[in-house]
This record gives structure tokens, sequence and C-alpha cells, in this order.
């Protein structure tokens, strides 16, 4: 009895150390191949974690009952250009993990960071300190500042923007976005650089900026539900106040209900500007540091 349990647990253990093994000597023998598909998948995973666990997305077409809001459908565009590409915010609500794609992770962003940490850890300087802080400089002042463009960049590319808008956008997001991945991912990359392999470094990133994101689509999709609520009660409350002007045309209506209502709708409003502006540490924490 006791040999049959500890067979049990023992069993999916040994399975895991085997996958373990096997995406080692992958990653070995085909660095960057490994790097590609790693990216890509956790780009799905984001994807998928934002889309059905925190969006409570479904695939089939939208789902209605009685008393009870639509559950919104399964976007398959987004998942496909989140593994290849650059978007997933869909027109219902605007997601953290939007920049997020696995074609972004997979083809163009793992190979072009698989270059780069390769070329940086080949800095060698007298002592270790020296040698983290030359590291740390050059991804953060150099790095960091090109992938940012390169993400916003063919992030617009992707949806099919002119190149005055790709521009526009760039120089909209750029600032905001550098300074988010600055803060997440500079402490991210003293530990990179100090302490774990080459060859992991980019699942510390990726871990790093799937976490970042799922916390950011999961405040954005609980303020999208305020700002959702804020707007049908100022809805309400103008169409109170011009039944009451209605009725009562000679004299003056209190505005007090529609006043709060408004402040209501413009502080989710400004909420969500502010997590659009966090999603520099996030988006391009997944979108551009994940394809490490």
């Amino acid at each position: 009895m006791s040999s049959t349990i500890a067979a049990t647990l023992t069993r999916p253990l040994a399975t895991a150390r085997s996958a373990w093994q096997a995406y080692l000597a992958q990653l070995k023998a085909h660095p960057l191949r490994t790097k590609m598909a790693t990216s890509a998948s956790m780009f799905l995973l984001a994807d998928s974690v934002a889309q059905f666990g925190i969006e409570g997305r479904r695939v089939g077409s939208d789902i209605e009952r009685e008393g009870e809001e639509p559950v919104p459908k399964w976007d398959a565009g987004a998942s496909v250009r989140s593994t290849a590409s650059g978007d997933h915010s869909t027109t219902a609500s605007f997601t953290p993990l939007a920049a997020t794609d696995p074609a972004d992770g997979g083809l163009v962003f793992a190979p072009l960071s698989h270059a780069w940490l390769g070329l940086v850890d080949r800095i060698r300087l007298t002592t270790k300190l020296r040698t983290l802080g030359a590291r740390l400089a050059l991804d953060q002042l150099i790095w960091g500042p090109f992938i940012v463009g390169v993400f916003w960049g063919s992030n617009g590319v992707l949806e099919g923007k002119s190149p005055a808008q790709v521009q526009e956008k760039v120089e909209h997001a750029f600032v905001s976005s550098y300074i988010k991945s600055l803060c997440v991912f500079g402490p991210t990359q003293v530990i990179n650089f100090a302490f774990v392999p080459l060859h992991h470094r980019l699942a510390v990133q990726q871990t790093v900026g799937l976490g970042w994101n799922i916390w950011l689509s999961y405040i954005n999709n609980v303020n999208n539900r305020i700002l959702a609520r804020a707007s049908a009660d100022l809805a309400i409350a103008q169409a109170a106040e011009a039944a009451e002007t209605a009725a009562h045309p000679q004299d003056k209506p209190s505005h007090a209900g529609v006043e709060r209502a408004e402040h209501a709708v413009e502080k989710a409003r400004a909420r969500r500007e502010r997590i659009r502006g966090a999603e520099g540490g996030g988006a391009t924490g997944v979108g551009t540091r994940m394809g490490f």
C-alpha cells in the first residue's frame, strides 16, 4: 500500500524532471529555436489568462442569459497576433496584455534579444561588480530605448497604421513605456545578470513580464466594470434631471446627482489612462522583454 502511494506521488515528479531535462537538452542543442518557441508559448499563455481567466471570455458566440450580462466571446485573432505579433486589445475593453503578441515574441523579439544578451554576456571587467554595472547600463540605456521603440513601432504596423500614425504612436507611448520598463526590468536585470545563467535569463524575464501583465489586466478589468457602472449611473442621473426639468420648467433642477456621476466617470477614465501608462512596464515587459 505504502509503495503504491509513493509511486503515485513520485510519478508526476519524475515526469516533470524528465520534461525539464528534455527542455534543457533542446536549449543547449538549439538555443535560438527553443527560446523562440518558449517566448511564443509565454505570450499565448499571457493572452489566454487575460481573455479566459480575467475577462471571462468563452469560445463561440456571445452567450446571453436573462438577467445576466453577455459573456464575451474569445478573440481568436488576438491570440494569433499575440503568438506572432502585437495587439490583443479589443473594441470591448482595453487589455494591458495588449502588446503581448506571440508573433512579436517568437519571431521578432526572441531573435533580437537572444543576440543582444549574448553580446552583453561577453563583457568582462576587472571585478564582478563593475561587470554587472556595465551590463546593466548598456541594457537599460541602449537596449531598453531601442526595444521599446521597436515594440511600439511594430505594434503600429501590425495594426495597419500609416507611417505617420506609427510615428505618432511611438512618440506618444515611448517615454511612459521606457520609464515603466526601467522600474520593472531594472531590478529584474540586476538579478538576471548577477545570478542567472545566460540560457535561463529569457525565462526569468518572461515570468516577470507575465506576472506584471496579468496584474495590469486584472486591475484594468475591474476598472472597466466600475467605468461601465458609472456611465450607466450618469445616464440615469441625466435622464432624471431631464424629466425633472420637463415636469417643472419653472424650477431650477438639482444638478448634484449628475455632477457626482460625472465625477465618478472621470475618475474611472483617469484610472484607465494610468493603467495604460503602466503598460509600458508590463506590455513592454511581456511584449519586448519576454522576447529575450
